[in-house]
Formats: C-alpha cells, sequence, structure tokens
C-alpha cells in the first residue's frame, strides 16, 4: 500500500467521523430549532388569546352594558370574544387551533374532550403548574399544544357561574340553566389550550439538516481534493523525486541534475541535504573509479 492510499483512507476515516459528529450535531440543532419557533407560535397565538379578552373585559363589555337592553351580549364574555376572532383565523388557517376547554361550559362548544379533560386534570393535581407543553395529533398529523390553566380569580365571574338563579334570564335564554354554573372562586374548571401544526415545520427543519449535511459532505470532498493535491506536489513530488534519485546512485548512475529547491520548509530543507549527500555520493564514486582505472594500468 503506497502512501497515498493511506493518506487518503486516514482523510476519508477522518471525514467519515466528522460528518457522522456534524450530522448529529446539527440533526439535533435544527430539531431544537423547529421545536422552538413551533412553541413560539403557540405563545404568540396565546398572548393574542389573551390580549383579546383582556380588551373584551375593559372595553367592550362596558360599552355593550351600558345600552341596558335587557339582552344578553356574547361578545362581552372573554372566552366567546377569544373564540370567535380564533375561529376567523382558521378560516384561513385551519390547522391552528385556539380553544377554551371547560369540564362545565356555558356554551357547550367549549365541552372538553377526553384528551383535554387530562390536561385539566393535571392541572387541579399541581395547583403550582402554570403551562403544560407536548404533542398531540390532529387528523392525523403531529401539532404541538401549549394550555394554561383556567381559574376563577375573579369574584364577577361567579355572577353568571354560580347558581342559575343568580345569572342573567337573558343568558339562561340563549345557553339554559344546564351548563357553566356551580363554580368556585380559585378553583380550575378548564385550560386554554392552543394547538400549533409541527409536521410541516419539522419538515423544513427536515430539509435543512439534509441541505446542511450534503454542504458539509461537499465542503468535506473538496478538502479533501484539495489536500491530496496538495500532499502530491508538496511532499510526494520531492519524496519521488528522490527516490528515483537515490535508486540510481545505488546503481552508480550519477547522471542527471540536482532537485530545483524553492521555499524553506521541511521539505525543501530535506532535498538541501539530499543534494549534498548526492554531491558526496558521486565524488566517492569518482574517486572510486579513478581508483580502480589507475589499479588496472
Amino acid at each position: 500500500m503506497n502512501l497515498t492510499t493511506k493518506f487518503n483512507i486516514i482523510l476519508i476515516i477522518a471525514f467519515s467521523i466528522g460528518l457522522t459528529i456534524g450530522g448529529f450535531f446539527s440533526y439535533q440543532l435544527t430539531q431544537d430549532n423547529a421545536l422552538q419557533q413551533v412553541t413560539d407560535q403557540a405563545e404568540l397565538i396565546m398572548q393574542e388569546a389573551l390580549a383579546i379578552r383582556s380588551y373584551t373585559v375593559n372595553e367592550i363589555r362596558p360599552l355593550l352594558n351600558n345600552n341596558d337592553d335587557g339582552l344578553f351580549h356574547p361578545q362581552t364574555v372573554p372566552a366567546y370574544a377569544a373564540t370567535q376572532t380564533s375561529n376567523l383565523v382558521r378560516e384561513k388557517r385551519a390547522d391552528y387551533i385556539y380553544k377554551e376547554a371547560v369540564f362545565n361550559p356555558t356554551n357547550p362548544r367549549n365541552k372538553a374532550n377526553p384528551r383535554e379533560e387530562k390536561i385539566i386534570n393535571n392541572f387541579i393535581a399541581n395547583p403550582n403548574l402554570l403551562k403544560q407543553i407536548g404533542n398531540i395529533k390532529v387528523k392525523g398529523q403531529k401539532s404541538l399544544y401549549i394550555s394554561y390553566p383556567i381559574k376563577i380569580s375573579n369574584p364577577d365571574c361567579l355572577v353568571c357561574h354560580s347558581t342559575p338563579e343568580k345569572a342573567p334570564e337573558a343568558m339562561r335564554a340563549i345557553y339554559g340553566d344546564e351548563g357553566g354554573f356551580g363554580w368556585t372562586l380559585n378553583e380550575i374548571v378548564g385550560t386554554q389550550m392552543v394547538v400549533v401544526p409541527y409536521q410541516l415545520t419539522a419538515e423544513l427543519a427536515q430539509k435543512t439538516f439534509y441541505s446542511f449535511l450534503a454542504a458539509l459532505a461537499l465542503l468535506f470532498l473538496f478538502l479533501f481534493i484539495v489536500l491530496n493535491i496538495t500532499i502530491r506536489k508538496l511532499i510526494l513530488k520531492p519524496v519521488t523525486i528522490m527516490t528515483s534519485m537515490a535508486d540510481n546512485l545505488s546503481k552508480g548512475n550519477i547522471a542527471g541534475n540536482e532537485i530545483e529547491i524553492s521555499g524553506k520548509d521541511e521539505i525543501a530543507d530535506l532535498s538541501r541535504s539530499f543534494n549534498r549527500m548526492r554531491r558526496s555520493v558521486i565524488k566517492i564514486i569518482q574517486i572510486l573509479r579513478k581508483t580502480q582505472a589507475n589499479t588496472k594500468r
């Protein structure tokens, strides 16, 4: 096995290890970035929903309640406003979901399903838990959810949710006397939940990973070629010349020119030393030949 082959084997092994390590960490990085991106999207939607709820309570509710028309306006309910706004968004982005899921809701559309009930029960079991994040499948598509607890911290909420008798008649005329009652102060009754599709972001992250891996492989290939050319020109070629000249000298062939030297690196120093050695060997050969010639006379 010649030196070039050995050198290339070492390069291939080193590059393979480097590609494997680089691929592993780049995969982890792209996946983490994808997860962070989806989480940020979910957090943004959640904050927008909270802002809509706050806007409804502070600005919409006082305006509508001042009408004193004897009617109940769902638009004054923060959960209704946030959900309606979210439904308008879903007309364009059906995979993005916002829901206020409750065990015992006033509006039947807010009834928690079994999966959401588990999330609510987890909040109840862990009162200090402020947020839950996890993965679920929506219509077969991997999605990420973020959920906050719905806790009755405002006594004004109990006007509509303590007993049917205390609730506005106009509200009961719309939603009936069955749901949304029996709530107590500081009770966790449900969860605000945002669901964001993860699959598309994960696929984009995977494409980014493959692109990075391909670029890294091309970079290694470029370095492999450059190193091969450099090694051949700077090391292997001078060594090959010296090997050939040494072989000729060993056979008594003193013809030919010395090695051309340029530079001040180790190979140049070796070439100078070889030239000096060659000149010394040539002188010895010439002396021996003269001695042999004189002896024959």
